[in-house]
């Protein structure tokens, strides 16, 4: 009922930060940290700068590998640089999506912040935007079978259903043993997605996963 209401008025984030202190994500990194074992593949989606990237690595160890996915090239370039002597860090320079194509990204006045966004359209995103690649789960599997996670980190800044579409085939597949997800509910808002939240819940459950909500922003699902 409490997230039902803070959805409802966008106070997920200020809730979630009063719950876990300054930094809201302190409950959700360390769980998701613990699903991770040596010799996993990780997904970073919306990999940023790579701060989840670095904490993955540390648990997979010399026998997994972390696949990082940004499509921002200032942000691409500064993990080309952190990582680009790490063979345990596969770096594509492409969104997650429903489909493979073309998208528009609305850019920040920040190149290397965290807030950049998928949009629907030019207009929707005022004038910095950029066109940027994306795949499916589903294609990028189908070509680097080696790829497949098994643990999957999801921060799209309300790109999250999108990123789920492309996805459904691998939820079917034992070996994806978790998956955690920022939920934008106010930006799900904007694009008409605001259903997405408990769709995406279902879909999770409905597949084996077991669901539970680390703040009130972020959805942890571990089968």
């Amino acid at each position: 009922y409490l997230r039902t209401l803070t959805r409802k008025f966008g106070l997920n984030e200020l809730v979630g930060r009063l719950i876990a202190g300054s930094r809201y994500e302190d409950r959700f990194g360390p769980a998701i940290r613990r699903e991770v074992r040596p010799g996993d593949t990780v997904w970073d989606i919306g990999a940023n700068l790579g701060l989840y990237t670095i904490e993955f690595l540390k648990g997979v160890g010399s026998s997994g590998q972390v696949v990082a996915f940004e499509p921002v090239a200032a942000c691409f370039a500064q993990l080309r640089e952190r990582f680009a002597d790490l063979v345990q860090v596969k770096l594509k320079n492409v969104a997650v999506g429903g489909a493979d194509g073309q998208i528009n990204m609305s850019l920040g006045v920040d190149p290397l912040a965290a807030t950049h966004r998928v949009v629907e359209s030019d207009a929707d995103g005022g004038e910095h935007i950029v066109q940027v690649e994306v795949r499916s789960s589903v294609s990028i599997v189908t070509e680097e079978p080696e790829l497949f996670p098994n643990v999957v980190k999801i921060d799209v800044e309300g790109h999250e259903g999108a990123v789920m579409d492309g996805m459904q085939s691998l939820l079917l597949d034992q070996r994806l043993r978790c998956v955690g997800i920022e939920v934008h509910f106010g930006l799900l808002d904007e694009r008409g997605e605001s259903a997405r939240p408990k769709q995406m819940e279902q879909i999770l459950m409905q597949h084996g996963f077991h669901v539970r909500w680390t703040d009130p922003s972020h959805l942890l699902a571990v089968r």
